[in-house]
């Protein structure tokens, strides 16, 4: 996967060619539109239909993935996945634990933000740029902050305006 990595963030890899490298190296991204520069660090990774992927964006994957369809990332977003338990005062950074993260349809996760491991996003949510997911976002609201909070209700219903 590191090969793959390193070849498809290219600026110089058409999104095409991107997507059927990254699938070749196990990723399910098919119908999604991945830019330059975007770091890949596991192959449990998946996108649905209609998701972009902006440049610059970080999944640590080393637990899965999963982001659902019609999905926008902005540019240098972080997928976390992994953290450590806390030790003792001589090495704080104990044991890895990996925890999957899962994205709802709809969402647009702004630029900057950080989905912390273990974090599921409901389908409907706006991810304002910069904010810090530490816990579960229910459906159809408006996050933002660090750590994120619920701002508002959003419609969800599909229209646009």
């Amino acid at each position: 996967m590191r090969f793959v990595t390193i070849v498809q963030s290219s600026a110089f890899v058409p999104v095409w060619l991107r997507i059927l490298l990254l699938m070749a190296a196990g990723a399910k991204v098919w119908g999604a539109g991945i830019y330059s520069g975007c770091h890949f660090g596991g192959r449990d990774i998946r996108m649905g239909l209609g998701t972009f992927v902006n440049r610059e964006v970080l999944f640590d994957g080393t637990a899965p993935i999963t982001i659902g369809k019609q999905v926008a990332v902005g540019h240098r977003v972080q997928f976390i996945t992994s953290t450590h338990e806390i030790g003792p005062a001589s090495g704080r950074g104990a044991r890895v634990i990996d925890r999957p993260i899962v994205i709802g349809d709809g969402c647009w996760i702004g630029a900057g933000a950080i989905i912390l491991p273990g974090v599921t996003v409901g389908e409907g949510c706006v991810i304002g740029a910069g904010t810090v997911i530490t816990r579960d976002c229910e459906p159809n609201g408006l996050y933002a902050g660090s750590p994120a909070r619920r701002l508002r209700d959003l419609d969800s219903e599909s229209s646009v305006r």
